[in-house]
């Protein structure tokens, strides 16, 4: 969880464990140049500082990644926080007990204060979109414990320009970034100033240092590793945005749309010669004035039409005469082609499905589990099998993920000096076989 070098001493010396990047010279979109505009004051995110904003709107575009989103948020909440202990049998083997929360009342207090379920809901959410959260402590009036935690968006926060020394040691909080160019970071009415502490003190440094500097609150950037970004982290699935793959996912049901609206829905082309109405009302034809032999085509379009359309006329014959022309060979008077629909095999739907796989590849999220094969393809939903082993899977692999949201709830454990024997997990539903259990499901961490 290690992004960029934060403000804080250990034993009085600067800690360096984290990195510092002053120069921003990657290529990466999470980095940005401190001083890359003048009277900038804060480290933009992305293009812009848009990057938060157009990723989550690329996203909402497309339903795959729309579903794959959600399906990783609660597979990584999976039934939700339990507490357990562990002990060893009497063989030395690892045993698992289950803590009632009710049974730790002072940690039950906490965590109804904090409204943990939303709480962990919202960090969870930040960590699958952005790789990193930025949760807000609330310290006692002593600063010698945390009296509360609340969430701040990660989209709507963005790290301050390093200090003097070249550290960053405040984040700002603000809805408008990434929705409004120039913001005004002395604005207080539209923008906050939160402190931001090395998570690599310890509790007496951080209090210390609250105190000293005044700080009733304050923030920890609680991450995913990174591997060469410097400020704000980058999620591998992110590449779909990079690559293209969701602007292609994106723009096949827009063109098609496009082309249902603006197409003209014509099934046939009706050609009626002029000597039909000749022959057909002789030397009167001749004596009728235009208005007249308009309404006579119009109506004889409007029978032909009638006996095309409707499932009614399904099979039906239409009549004609034919009559020789100049070289004496027998033509029909009226001559009816159909209009080959280029839309009806499914256009572009090949490149939806490869786009829409590339971006479940991404995401890690098997397509059986969203209640598809591959979408916009011609696959099936998979069986039960595939549904059952991929989401056990997921459950499996999001175990390092559940052990970064967690650690907030362990940060605030040490700080608070609850039980330390007192573990957090998600509790799994591990979907079974319904030989195996009549219930099909069975619970654990």
């Amino acid at each position: 969880m290690t992004f960029v070098e934060v403000q804080g001493k250990t034993n009085g010396k600067q800690n360096v464990a984290m990195v510092k990047s002053v120069n921003g010279s990657e290529t990466s979109h999470t980095t940005s140049k401190p001083n890359s505009k003048a009277g900038k004051k804060y480290i933009e995110w992305g293009d812009s500082d848009k990057f938060p904003t157009t990723l989550a709107k690329a996203v909402r575009k497309n339903g795959s990644a729309s579903s794959a989103m959600r399906v990783k948020e609660r597979t990584h909440y999976g039934n939700g926080l339990t507490l357990y202990k562990n002990s060893k049998s009497e063989t030395g083997k690892k045993v698992v007990e289950f803590v009632p929360i009710d049974e730790e009342p002072v940690i039950e207090a906490f965590l109804k204060k904090i409204r943990y379920k939303l709480f962990l809901q919202e960090t969870i959410k930040d960590l699958e979109w952005f790789n990193v959260a930025f949760p807000e402590f609330v310290l006692s009036v002593d600063r010698k414990s945390i009296a509360s935690v609340r969430r701040q968006k990660t989209a709507w926060c963005r790290y301050a320009a390093p200090n003097n020394k070249g550290f960053v040691d405040k984040i700002y909080v603000s809805s408008k970034f990434g929705n409004v160019s120039n913001i005004d970071i002395e604005d207080t009415e539209y923008v906050s100033e939160i402190p931001l502490i090395n998570p690599y003190l310890t509790k007496e440094e951080i209090i210390e240092y609250c105190i000293e500097k005044n700080i009733d609150r304050f923030t920890i950037p609680f991450g995913y590793p990174v591997s060469d970004e410097s400020f704000y982290p980058e999620a591998d699935w992110h590449s779909i945005l990079n690559s293209g793959w969701l602007e292609v996912a994106n723009s096949v049901p827009e063109y098609k749309l496009n082309i249902f609206k603006n197409q003209v829905s014509i099934k046939y082309i009706i050609e009626i010669d002029e000597r039909y109405f000749e022959k057909l009302y002789y030397q009167e034809w001749e004596k009728y004035d235009l208005e007249k032999k308009l309404s006579i085509r119009k109506k004889l379009i409007e029978a032909i039409t009638d006996e095309l359309s409707g499932n009614t006329n399904s099979g039906k014959s239409i009549s004609s005469i034919m009559f020789a022309d100049a070289k004496d060979q027998q033509i029909s008077a009226v001559k009816i082609t159909p209009i080959d629909d280029k839309f009806k095999d499914g256009s572009y739907l090949p490149e939806a499905e490869a786009a829409n796989s590339e971006v479940l590849f991404a995401m890690g999220v098997d397509p059986s589990v969203i209640g598809a094969g591959i979408p916009g393809g011609k696959l099936g939903a998979g069986s039960g099998s595939d549904k059952r082993v991929a989401f056990n899977i997921m459950q499996a692999l999001k175990t390092p993920d559940r052990d970064v949201s967690l650690s907030v709830l362990e940060f605030i454990q040490d700080f608070n000096n609850w039980n330390p024997k007192i573990k957090f997990a998600y509790e799994n539903t591990e979907i079974t076989t319904l030989d195996k259990n009549p219930t099909s499901t069975q619970n654990g961490i």
